[in-house]
């Protein structure tokens, strides 16, 4: 009896640790960045982006858009005609774009944090 007793805890300690590494699997493959629209109307979008090292952004285009970068971080861009560009990028830091076209992917180990700010005109 004692040994099936220590068989079946061994079979279910197996059985949870194989549950437990899985859910840790499913875990990092989530994407936990935070997109909080702040204000979204025929003229402006407004945008909260926080994004965690190793985010990647499929290629994707904005319209003319002002972002504010509440932390530093290291980002590498992508465009559509294949070049990349890496920057590092200090806090505080205020962008103007006319609009592009990129993906883009969070590098370091610091989370890309940004206020980003859309004309729609």
């Amino acid at each position: 009896m004692k040994k099936l007793m220590h068989y079946m805890i061994a079979v279910l300690l197996v059985t949870l640790s194989f549950g437990f590494a899985a859910s840790i699997a499913i875990a990092e493959e989530e994407d936990t960045s935070i997109a909080n629209i702040l204000l979204d109307n025929e003229r402006v979008r407004v945008v909260e982006n926080i994004r965690h090292p190793g985010t990647k952004v499929p290629m994707h285009s904005h319209k003319a858009y002002i972002a504010y970068f509440f932390g530093p971080c290291k980002m590498k861009f992508e465009f559509p005609d294949g070049k990349t560009v890496v920057k590092e990028i200090p806090a505080g830091k205020l962008v103007w774009s006319d609009g592009v076209t990129h993906a883009a992917e969070v590098l370091g180990n610091t989370d890309l944090h940004t206020l980003h700010i859309e004309f729609k005109d």
